[in-house]
């Protein structure tokens, strides 16, 4: 009985509207790389391998932020998007991802089920929230969404290790610890899709 309560209580509290507690990340300009660029919008990295793959990473809008669970679990999210350009198919592996701060400490990738553990282990303490996940619950009976209904959608918005075929897009959600302080920089790295950690920061670049 305590375990239902417990549940209920967490499907009503992920069923509220609130903002993502995480800190937002900004990429850092570097030294000029006509392969790297910054968006427009100034929140993501550009990069184009000349027949190979395209990619954009940055911070996630705030409507792919709606699709996950509210939370003030120190994690790092970010939002990938991997265009195949090649002829051949890409395998990506995204275990080889990973995080450094600015004081050299490593933070590897979490794969999504441990990523939404560690939002529900935050549920505990009463601080989870969300935006309504009005588009996820299209085709549910009544609308009603269950934990588990939650949990498949936080996975199926997560990006997965796995092939990419020739010419075909690739995107979601991938996740890291991150540092036990409110502003840093870190680098990202995206094994063997580029070479370089790209910077990023909680400080926005002028």
């Amino acid at each position: 009985m305590k375990k239902q309560i417990v549940a209920a209580i967490l499907l009503t509290v992920i069923a509220r509207v609130s903002a993502m507690a995480q800190e937002r990340l900004y990429p850092v300009r570097g030294r000029p790389d006509v392969s790297v660029l910054i968006t427009s919008d100034r929140s993501s990295f550009a990069i184009d391998r000349a027949f190979q793959h395209k990619l954009i990473l940055g911070y996630p809008s705030d409507d792919r932020l709606s699709l996950l669970p509210g939370t003030d679990a120190p994690l790092v999210i970010l939002s990938l998007t991997i265009q195949n350009t090649s002829p051949r198919p890409l395998v990506l592996e995204i275990s080889k991802f990973a995080i450094t701060d600015d004081e050299g400490k490593t933070y590897p990738n979490l794969k999504p089920d441990d990523a939404y553990a560690r939002m529900l282990a935050d549920a505990s303490s009463g601080s989870i929230g969300s935006k309504t996940l009005r588009g996820l619950s299209l085709g549910k009976v009544g609308g009603k969404r269950t934990e588990q209904d939650v949990k498949e959608d936080f996975v199926r918005y997560s990006l997965q290790s796995g092939e990419i075929p020739a010419g075909s897009v690739k995107e979601g959600m991938i996740y890291f610890e991150a540092p036990k302080k409110k502003k840093y920089t870190l680098g990202v790295s995206l094994g063997d899709l580029w070479s370089k950690p790209l910077p990023f920061s909680t400080e926005k670049q002028k």
